[in-house]
């Protein structure tokens, strides 16, 4: 009877260390996930401020032109053709920000998967 009850107990000592190994195994996936998704935030982020300053100098720009008075010189045409491009270029760093910022929530799961349990209660 006592070695019936020596096995049960390494049973249970073994089924809580294959537990136990595979949380562990699912905390370092995710850890490396999150530090993955971190680093890909903290690019986003830096995107962001870039074209926050692109456009500010886009709109000063728009505003010094529209402050200039007479008749709109060659410089001023230039200036609106620069304008003209740079803001495509804008727009399509926008597009790209706009796919890398959903391919990233696509990328997350939308709820968090529940714990698995071993079924003992």
């Amino acid at each position: 009877m006592l070695n019936n009850s020596g096995d049960s107990v390494t049973n249970s000592v073994n089924e809580r260390n294959r537990h136990m190994s595979v949380i562990s195994d699912y905390l370092d996936k995710q850890k490396t996930f999150n530090s993955r998704q971190g680093i890909a935030i903290d690019g986003t982020v830096t995107s962001v401020t870039g074209l926050t300053g692109d456009i500010k100098k886009l709109n000063d720009k728009i505003e010094e032109l529209q402050n200039s008075s007479g008749q709109v010189t060659p410089e001023d045409q230039a200036t609106i053709n620069e304008l003209e491009v740079a803001g495509d270029a804008l727009s399509t760093k926008s597009e790209a920000l706009a796919v890398a910022i959903k391919a990233l929530d696509d990328a997350t799961a939308p709820v968090i998967p529940p714990v698995p349990t071993s079924g003992n209660g």
